[in-house]
Formats: C-alpha cells, structure tokens, sequence
C-alpha cells in the first residue's frame, strides 16, 4: 500500500501570476529532486474565466504506458522497473489506429482502477499527468501514449498551494519553504541562434502544396492538416521552464505546459486550445479553425477580426471541424444532450486571430475519457477530413516527424476527471536544439504561399521572442 501526505497553504506569492509562480515551482522541485526530475517533469496550467491553475509535477511513482508494436498495442502499468499489469490489443490496419488506441486504454483504465484503489490505496482524486503523440504512421513502432502518477505534485491557484507526495525519506522537507521565493527567469545573456533550418524549405513546402491542392475537391468536407518544422540550434542549453517563460504570449493564452519523462527531450507549448474537459459526465470541447493575423494595435487587430470572420475560406475550414465534434459526439453522448453554445467566436492571441466555437454534451453512462476521446481524436483542427484519407494525404505530403506536436497533454485522475490540451503552438527541445512545428488547414480554395505565411505566425512566439537571438 502506497501512503501519500496532503500540505496545504496560502500562496506565498499572490503578487506573482499562477503561471509564473509554476514556473519557480517547477524550478526548485527540479533543483531539490534532481533524480524525481530525471524519471519525469511536469507543469500543466490553465487559465478561464475562473482563473489560473497550475499543476507542477516530478517523478514517477507508477506510470501508464503503451508502445505501439507495428502490429498491436502493448498497455503497462510500470512501478518503477516492474510491470505490475499488462495488456495486449492486436491492431487492425483496417481500422483506425487511434480510435483503437483510446478503445484499449478506456478498457485498460477500467481495469486498473479497482486495482490502484485496493492495491495501492489510491484515491479517486490521484493524478495521472501525460499524454499522446500523434500517430500519422500506425505501421512506425514507439511509445504512443503515457501518463504518469508523480512522486510530488504542487496545485497552484491565486489564493492557495498544497503538495501531494508519497511517504518517502527523500521527501522530508515538502513543502511551503520549497517555495518561499519566486526563481529568476530573466537571462544574463540571450541564447544565440547559430542555425536555423527550415523542414521542408518555402519552395519544397508550396510545391507540394499545389500538388495537394490539385487532389482535393471542392467540397466543404475535404480537408487536410499540412505542418512544418523550424529548427533553431543554440549556442548554449537552457531550461525547458526558461524556454516557456520567454516564449509565453502575454495575453490570451489557454495553457501552458513542459513535459518531459526519462531525462529525454522535453516538449514545451502555449497551446490556445482545448481538446477535451471532463467533469463527471458532463463535457467541453472547443474547436479552433480559421486564422488571421493579430496586432498590438487595436485598429489594425479590429480590421483583421472584421476580415476573419468574412473569410469564406476559414469560415468554411472552421465550420468543417465543429461539425466533425458535433457529429462524432454523438456516437458518445447521450441523445439531445450535444449544444454549441458558442459559434465562431473571434479570439485575440496578439501574435494571431482564431475562430472558435463550443460544444458541450453529457457522455453516456460507463464512457470514460478514453472512450470519449475514441470518438473525437483526432479532431479536423489538425489532421482534416475524410479521416482515413486525411492520413494517407498527411503521409505522402508532409515531410516532419509531429511526436507529440498536435497529440495532447494534460492531466486524468482516477474518478475519470480529466482536461487535455491539444498540443499546439509546441516545440520540442532536444539538446541545443529547439524544433517548433505549426500546420494549417489545406482546402481547395488554399493559396499555398498563405498558408506558409500563417504557420511562419503560428510559430512566431517561439521565433520572434527577443531573448533568442538570431
């Protein structure tokens, strides 16, 4: 039986924002723990209307896994280097890989429940932080998904923090003197750029833009998700909580996460968009679809707003991807309960403009998050529609590896409570090298230079912060 301790107090610091506070959270858990920091690293922050919350994580006390084997799917439950459960799902490469990947770790997180619970002594409210790559090449062998239960884990809000760690010797001092003080995240001296790599080049990239282009039909349906990468080389290494902190938009940001597990590379993104809520059976998805440029400048931002929301061509890609949530929600929900309770509402990132719309719906009784997300991952907001040939479009066109660029990460917990943001406006940082990937929704009407110029907007916080200096 594992036993865990609850320390509960006011936030030291209600003069620092949630997010950056999380950021010197995440920064002296790592300091203190440096092995917990190596097996698995976690922040997970959201903002609504409510507020900021904020989730820091390190270590690995037990872990969900599944690696996709070419022809199955092999399910782990790993406590430290024993496999306490396992499973194994036979793929159909007729069926959709992901459908069959979420199907698996519904039934796979029902099972485990009872056994977290008796065995371990796990409570409803346990934490599982993680999440999924995207699987363009089912065929492609790899880890597909994991969660992980931390050792430590700190929930920030703007009027209180507590930590929840399991009983250890290492783990004696948790708590409020942890984080008395907010860590500096300002640089003495700007990382320099040595490299900068484009994958594919403008040229190779409009090319096989126009030769998609030339596939697709003019119907509202055909859509396919094309992303690219940038990749910068850096002079020197830094943090991935450093790299968030002098990346973060100052306004309209949704999330912001770092993750990274086994000391391997570590995946950092200030994602604007919500791929899936749960909260008992009831749901939120909110689909973004359509862009604009934005502007500090409120003229010229309210000209932009007034001509994204007459573009037919990202009204009709907007439009393409909440029907596509509204109609497979249905197949999950329960009947009359699915509403859009808000159409293509214009957000403002200050660097972009986004459509976005609101779907709610209450799942039927037994559909865990996993199944639910059987049912809407992916969504047309990054891979496009017909699914199945939005796949095979993806593969013969784009010329990047995505790993966890346009899965999700976020958090489940074991009462089947769960937030997901779609991974976005992310980069991945491997050694010196940071590479941030961004992709747009291709239809008929597409003019492929714009497009190239739009993914160059959605990487901007990443490629124009003026602590990265070319």
């Amino acid at each position: 039986m594992k036993t865990t301790r609850v320390i509960a107090f006011d936030n030291p610091h209600p003069e620092v924002t949630v997010d950056v506070y999380a950021s010197a959270v995440a920064q002296a858990l790592e300091a203190r723990y440096p092995a917990f920091a190596d097996e698995f690293l976690g922040l997970f922050s959201h903002t609504s209307e409510e507020g900021t919350t904020s989730i820091v994580a390190v270590g690995s006390e037990l872990s969900i896994e599944c690696h996709n084997a070419g022809d199955a799917l092999e399910l782990r439950l790993v406590n430290g280097e024993t496999v306490e459960r396992e499973r194994s799902c036979k793929l159909d490469p007729e069926a959709d890989f992901h459908e069959q990947l979420f199907r698996a770790v519904a039934a796979f997180v029902d099972e485990l429940r009872p056994f977290l619970a008796c065995h371990h002594g796990l409570p409803p409210s346990t934490l599982f932080l993680g999440g999924w790559r995207c699987g363009i090449d089912p065929k492609r062998p790899g880890e597909a998904l994991v969660f992980t239960i931390p050792r430590v884990a700190c929930r920030l809000a703007a009027g209180e923090c507590s930590f929840t760690h399991f009983e250890s010797g290492d783990l004696h001092d948790v708590g409020a003197r942890l984080v008395t003080f907010p860590y500096e995240f300002s640089l003495s001296t700007n990382p320099r750029v040595t490299k900068r790599q484009l994958i594919p080049e403008c040229r190779e990239y409009v090319d096989a833009l126009v030769g998609l282009i030339r596939e697709l039909s003019g119907e509202a349906e055909d859509k396919v998700v094309i992303g690219r990468e940038v990749r910068l080389t850096l002079q020197t290494k830094i943090s991935p909580i450093l790299l968030l902190r002098v990346t973060a938009p100052a306004r309209g940001k949704k999330y912001e996460y770092v993750f990274r597990w086994r000391g391997g590379d570590s995946w950092v993104g200030v994602s604007p968009e919500t791929l899936l809520i749960k909260q008992g059976a009831d749901i939120v998805v909110e689909p973004l679809a359509g862009t604009r440029k934005g502007s500090d400048a409120r003229e010229k931002s309210g000209r932009y707003r007034e001509e994204l929301l007459r573009d037919a061509k990202e009204t009709e890609e907007h439009e393409t991807a909440a029907r596509m949530f509204y109609e497979n929600l249905s197949a999950v929900c329960v009947p009359g309960s699915i509403k859009r309770v808000e159409s293509r509402n214009v957000i403002d990132l200050g660097y972009v403009q986004h459509l976005k719309s609101t779907i709610t719906g209450m799942v039927k009784p037994g559909m865990n998050v996993f199944g639910t997300l059987s049912a809407v991952y992916p969504p047309a907001t990054i891979w496009g529609k017909p699914i199945a040939l939005s796949g095979q479009r993806i593969r013969a066109y784009e010329k990047i590896d995505r790993g966890f660029y346009t899965g999700a990460f976020g958090f489940f917990t074991l009462d089947d409570s769960a937030k997901f943001a779609l991974a976005i406006r992310t980069a991945k940082m491997s050694g010196n090298n940071i590479h941030v990937y961004a992709g747009s929704g291709i239809v008929k009407g597409s003019d492929p230079y714009r497009e190239w110029l739009e993914t160059s907007l959605k990487m901007s916080p990443f490629l124009t912060s003026e602590f990265l200096v070319g």
